[in-house]
């Protein structure tokens, strides 16, 4: 008696995956008008868009990035890299941008960096992804240290690489790479709307928990506090963290309370530790001191109190970084202007 498994052939043997040429015989048309057809060419035929589309559902074909390349001469495989995944905005935008590729008919690759990256890292994962035939990279860079690996690169990059939170450094080029082109969120903005709130509701000793000094958000934060605090007559007092709300706990154990009126950590997480030490004082937020964070993290408003704190749309950074690489490959001009977070004003201050 002849069986057939859940491979689906006979005997238990695995059947042969479709191919392109297949489905083209089925349905009575060349290869090439089939990848038209799967590549969304709106000049085929409805009939023969109709013979593909009953021949691919018939043999269940499911078209690879790479046979796309060979048959219709541009590949619809995007590789993106990420640095400092593990944080809530470089891992938000990664996801962005992946929802966005997707539905505009893209296949991303994803290579991810160590925590401490090196040069040698990132040369990795870009031949990784460079073998894989992709049309474009992405490097979601938190982190400066990828941006100096980026800067040095040795092997060739042939195709257009895309760097989202590129803050500080987004005119950086490389002789190795093809192009590069960036996309930020405007971290200054953000910083200005914190302080602008602050001395609106008259606090003036306003002390900043900073994030990693590799960071580009945090280096851009911790100038655009000092300058405003220099310009306002104040002196400015930054404390540094590490992004983890251990690092904004230790930071606010050691804050005279009594010297000071509010405390601006560079993100949520450190604030969520700011908010603990000073309950283990005996504080009240914000009647003896007021608190901001910056990300808006899914749990901020939850925080006791609901925390104040900048709102970072990474989603819309996800589809403006998806919209620069469809730029870059097309040749066409790209929308260079940064993204403008926005204040969301809770009990915290």
């Amino acid at each position: 008696m002849t069986t057939t498994t859940a491979l689906g052939g006979p005997g238990g043997r695995r059947r042969k995956a479709p191919t392109i040429f297949d489905v083209a015989e089925r349905a009575g048309v060349s290869h090439q008008t089939v990848s038209r057809v799967i590549n969304g060419d709106p000049t085929v035929r409805d009939a023969y868009r109709s013979q593909v589309t009953d021949a691919v559902a018939e043999l269940g074909y499911r078209p690879r990035a790479a046979a796309r390349a060979l048959a219709g001469g541009r590949s619809r495989a995007l590789g993106i890299i990420t640095a400092g995944d593990a944080l809530y905005g470089p891992s938000s935008t990664a996801v962005g941008f992946e929802r966005a590729a997707r539905s505009a008919g893209y296949h991303v690759l994803l290579s991810t960096l160590p925590d401490d990256p090196r040069p040698m890292d990132l040369s990795g994962a870009l031949t990784t992804l460079l073998a894989q035939d992709v049309a474009a990279i992405v490097l979601v860079a938190a982190d400066n240290r990828v941006l100096d690996a980026l800067a040095s690169l040795t092997i060739p990059v042939t195709v257009p690489v895309v760097v989202a939170n590129a803050v500080q450094r987004d005119a950086v080029r490389t002789p190795a790479a093809r192009s590069v082109a960036a996309v930020a969120i405007d971290q200054a903005a953000g910083t200005t709307l914190v302080m602008e709130h602050l001395f609106a509701r008259g606090h003036r000793r306003v002390v900043h928990i900073a994030g990693p000094a590799v960071s580009q958000e945090s280096e851009v934060r911790r100038e655009t506090y000092g300058r405003i605090m220099r310009e306002a007559g104040l002196e400015p007092v930054v404390l540094d963290g590490d992004w983890t709300p251990a690092s904004g706990f230790a930071a606010a154990r050691t804050i005279d309370v009594h010297a000071v009126d509010a405390v601006f950590a560079g993100n949520d997480q450190m604030a969520l530790g700011v908010l603990h030490a000073f309950a283990d004082e005996g504080l009240r937020v914000p009647d003896d001191i007021a608190v901001v964070g910056f990300d808006d993290i899914p749990e901020a408003a939850h925080f006791t109190p609901p925390l104040t704190t900048v709102r970072q749309d990474f989603m819309a950074m996800g589809q403006r970084v998806l919209e620069a690489v469809v730029a870059v490959v097309e040749g066409e001009p790209r929308d260079e202007t940064l993204l403008l977070p926005e204040l969301v004003v809770r009990r915290s201050a």
